[in-house]
């Protein structure tokens, strides 16, 4: 039986021999997107949130550490991660049979608690993947804050759908 299966897999295996190339090497693919750009604005009961700072991580499955980045607010309470885009080299099957798996999560520290504001993941190097629109637009007031199921700290935000992007003017 252990035989059979092993014959069948050989076969099945077979014309892929056939369409590697001599010589074939690792493929280097670069500006794959690992996430839109996101901006947003936190208040507090309603009052802009001025100097706070505000956490990207980006997990990707081509990369054993995550990527963080951490930005803080302006004086209206605005923040900005730019588009993050990544490059990686793919064998020849690699390339064939790839599937992305990318995690974007936006913290907020607060007393000692990391608040998750938003999270996401997509399975696709495309734009505009995680809602459709060129950017991630957040709105989150720091009363929204609470502990869900009793451990996850988290704020409710809304997520502004717009085709326009709202140039925030950094002081």
């Amino acid at each position: 039986m252990r035989f059979r299966n092993l014959a069948l897999l050989a076969l099945a295996c077979t014309p892929f021999l056939f369409l590697i190339p001599q010589g074939a090497h690792a493929v280097r693919q670069d500006n794959l997107i690992l996430s839109s750009a996101v901006e947003g604005q936190i208040f507090d009961h309603g009052k802009p949130v001025s100097g706070l700072k505000v956490q990207r991580i980006i997990s990707w499955n081509m990369e054993a550490e995550p990527r963080t980045e951490i930005t803080s607010t302006d004086r209206e309470g605005r923040f900005d991660f730019p588009e993050m885009r990544g490059s990686a080299e793919f064998g020849f099957l690699a390339k064939l049979f790839h599937v992305p798996n990318i995690s974007l999560r936006i913290f907020i520290p607060i007393d000692g608690k990391d608040y998750m504001a938003y999270a996401t993941s997509k399975n696709s190097y495309q734009e505009n993947v995680e809602t459709g629109l060129p950017y991630i637009r957040m709105k989150c007031d720091l009363k929204n804050k609470e502990l869900f199921n009793d451990r996850l700290p988290i704020i409710n935000c809304e997520v502004e759908e717009s085709e326009e992007r709202k140039s925030f003017k950094y002081d």
